[in-house]
């Protein structure tokens, strides 16, 4: 917003009765009458000169004597300016009405424009056809300027147009040479306070022909029923303050016109006009600026409806790219990732965050594209957007630090905020970010000095410097237009779907999963009884035979039947395991406080001997906490994390480290999707895990040595221990390098929820 003046300045200027001010300019005469009877009721001061009779004698009079007959009938007929004679000499005249009174407006015509008066058919077309030439709204608004200035013949015909908070901006100019030029200034607010502006939206031309001429009073200065002066808010000739009479003459200006350029019945802007010297303009050249002012408004509507559609359309196809293709296994998260150009695309923004998850664990993190404020910071931002009532479910800022602190520093990645929630249940929101644009803005005038009424009087004080004043602007992102914010509620109706067809995706694949588990389970039960009896066979045949005809099976022999006994047990450790997995699923977890200190010295006691046979050190830095789980099931992790650590490892000094970091101890960066309070680790100086092996290591019965190598396995150790930690709402990865060793970290979740 311009920083122009204060609230309070402001409120004196808007409420200053300018419609009220109880006189009109010399330059005409005004005759207010009752429409039923004709009878005067109120006439200017300076009628002598064209009726012929004093002002004084007039009220109570009928019209008829002063006009002559058929006049009236001839004014009423026209649209705009009829010209008429009274008194023997050529007049302008325009009726209106005004508090239960009709108005009729005589302005006389000089010698030199009387034939001009005839002609406002063909000043309309000279305006109107340089337009035709023009291409985009600039040209347009030049065109139009110029077409004006040649058709007046004032020195300086400007477009000025207003921004949101009313203050105005030259957005093109013609002016003769030697006239000072204030294309590309920007005036404060304060220039045309909101009464100013309402008139020009009711009658949009207005001409000062001189800034130091009189104003002629009304006769009576009051209505009788009213008690207050004649509103002249509909005049051509209606009196100036004198507020903006000193402002036109501090801004060195003898005459001055505008015509108002409306869009969709509001104020767009004027085209104002200044001469140095004091200029009339005829009424039939005023009515031909304001048909160029209304055709300039239609085709700049015209122009701005084909931007927006242009825009519309674009978006719309924007929307069909980002939420028609398939979804697959992908979270609607993951799906609009891959489309992050067009998310950016959507709005002009430079990052967009989504925040698609529930409202705590690894869920939470919001997925971030393009240029954003960290991950921590969007979810203090989401937090602090769901505990407030947003009007339609969006807010659009350009100065975000104004209204959230937290953020006021991050203007270089967030000074400008659109933000949209998703689901008014949750907090789900999709925020797209702007960088602050730091710009200079040319003022006509140093807009920060206040307009104040003099001391000791009402009258305000107009500004008297129009020196170009610079001043630089930062903070702030480009504003959020109006077809912004409907992409984004657009978005949210679009996500609507895919969130929905997700939904279905993931009912079809649970019932998929049932399915799975349900023929895995008598998968298992087959296993455990067709396969493994067979396989108890085999070794019980295979040691008979070694004790039997060991001796004449030789040592080939022996050595096939060695390895056909190893290959059976191992094949019955893979059914063990199989078996094992397969059960997870429909365990039942049985929750209580756990001393982990405990727990993992009873693994220990366990791998005693086999620590002690690998000369593996095992270290404890520090007691382990008292954490909820399910001791049975969260000691088969500890035992296969220990044993894993152990057996990996050729160099010596060999040992295992099992520890813990705590609540506001730092954590390593993968630890973010785990926000338990503690989070458990086992460490060693192994041969170590290469990167892209990281996840491959916790598939089932994915090996990456040889079956024999590091004292064998079956491969599904990590596999189960894993999805033993999912289930406790926990996670479980590696950090790990050849060469550097590895640790395994493990989070558990905070038990179940009653």
């Amino acid at each position: 917003m311009s920083p122009s003046v204060s609230d309070a300045d402001l409120s004196v200027c808007d409420r200053e009765p300018i419609h009220l001010l109880g006189g009109i300019q010399p330059r005409g005469v005004l005759v207010a009458f009752h429409q039923d009877t004709e009878a005067i009721a109120v006439v200017s001061a300076n009628t002598d000169a064209l009726l012929g009779v004093g002002p004084d004698a007039l009220p109570g009079q009928p019209l008829s004597r002063v006009l002559p007959r058929g006049l009236l009938a001839r004014v009423e007929v026209g649209a705009g300016p009829v010209t008429v004679e009274v008194s023997g000499q050529r007049c302008s005249a325009l009726l209106h009405d005004s508090d239960g009174l009709r108005v009729l407006e005589l302005e006389p015509l000089p010698d030199g424009d009387a034939g001009a008066e005839d002609s406002a058919l063909s000043a309309v077309q000279r305006l109107v056809s340089p337009l035709a030439r023009a291409k985009g709204p600039v040209a347009l608004l030049q065109e139009a300027a110029d077409a004006v200035r040649e058709l007046i013949g004032y020195d300086r015909v400007m477009v000025y147009r207003f921004h949101a908070d009313f203050h105005g901006e030259v957005v093109a100019q013609s002016v003769r040479e030697g006239v000072d030029s204030f294309l590309g200034l920007h005036f404060p607010a304060s220039d045309i306070p909101a009464q100013a502006r309402a008139l020009y939206t009711r009658n949009p031309v207005r001409l000062i022909a001189d800034v130091d001429a009189k104003v002629v009073g009304l006769v009576p200065p009051l209505l009788p029923g009213t008690q207050r002066p004649l509103d002249l808010s509909g005049s051509a000739l209606r009196g100036v303050s004198e507020v903006h009479l000193e402002y036109l003459r501090n801004m060195g200006v003898g005459a001055s016109f505008s015509v108002s350029l409306l869009k969709d019945g509001q104020l767009w802007g004027l085209m104002a006009c200044h001469h140095l010297a004091p200029r009339t303009v005829s009424a039939a050249r005023r009515q031909a600026c304001e048909v160029l002012a209304r055709l300039l408004s239609l085709q700049l509507a015209a122009e701005e409806r084909g931007q927006e559609a242009a825009a519309q359309a674009r978006r719309a196809s924007l929307l069909n790219v980002l939420v028609v293709p398939d979804l697959g296994e992908r979270s609607p998260a993951r799906a609009l990732e891959a489309q992050a150009p067009l998310l950016l695309e959507l709005t002009g923004a430079h990052g967009v965050a989504l925040v698609l998850g529930a409202s705590a664990g690894p869920e939470a993190s919001p997925l971030l594209l393009g240029t954003t404020p960290s991950a921590e910071e969007v979810r203090a931002l989401v937090a602090w957007l769901a505990a407030r009532e947003l009007p339609d479910d969006v807010l659009s800022v350009d100065r975000l630090g104004d209204v959230y602190p937290p953020l006021a520093s991050r203007a270089d990645v967030a000074a400008g905020l659109l933000a949209v929630r998703l689901d008014p249940s949750v907090p789900h929101f999709a925020l797209w970010f702007r960088p602050e644009v730091a710009r200079t803005v040319a003022w006509a005038g140093n807009p920060h000095k206040p307009v104040r009424p003099e001391p000791g009087h009402e009258r305000l004080r107009p500004r008297a410097s129009f020196d170009v004043w610079r001043e630089e602007t930062r903070g702030a992102s480009l504003p959020w237009s109006s077809q912004d914010l409907e992409a984004a509620r657009a978005l949210k109706g679009a996500l609507v779907g895919v969130v929905l067809r997700h939904a279905e995706e993931l009912a079809r694949l649970s019932r998929e999963l049932a399915r799975s588990n349900a023929e895995l389970d008598a998968f298992g039960g087959t296993v455990a009884h067709d396969l493994k009896e067979p396989l108890r066979g085999i070794l019980q045949y295979s040691s008979f035979l070694q004790e039997d005809f060991g001796p004449a099976l030789g040592a080939d022999g022996c050595a096939q039947l060695e390895a056909l006994t190893w290959l059976a047990k191992r094949t019955h450790g893979l059914l063990d395991d199989l078996f094992e997995y397969s059960r997870l699923g429909r365990l039942e977890l049985s929750w209580e406080e756990t001393d982990h200190q405990a727990l993992v010295e009873d693994v220990l006691r366990t791998l005693g001997s086999r620590l002690e046979e690998g000369r593996v050190e095992v270290r404890l830095p520090r007691r382990l906490p008292t954490v909820a789980c399910d001791a049975v099931r969260i000691r088969q992790v500890w035992a296969n994390l220990i044993s894993n650590a152990a057996k990996y490892q050729t160099a010596e000094p060999r040992w295992v480290e099992v520890g813990f970091l705590g609540p506001g101890e730092t954590r390593p960066e993968a630890a973010r999707h785990a926000p338990a309070p503690y989070l458990f680790y086992v460490t060693d100086p192994g041969i170590g895990i290469a990167p892209q092996f990281h996840e491959a290591i916790f598939e089932l019965f994915r090996r990456l040595h040889p079956a024999q190598a590091y004292g064998g396995g079956t491969g599904a150790g990590l596999a189960i221990a894993r999805r033993l930690v999912s289930l406790h709402g926990g996670a479980l990865w590696v950090d790990s390098a050849p060469g550097k060793g590895s640790t395994f970290y493990f989070s558990l979740g905070e038990g179940p929820r009653s």
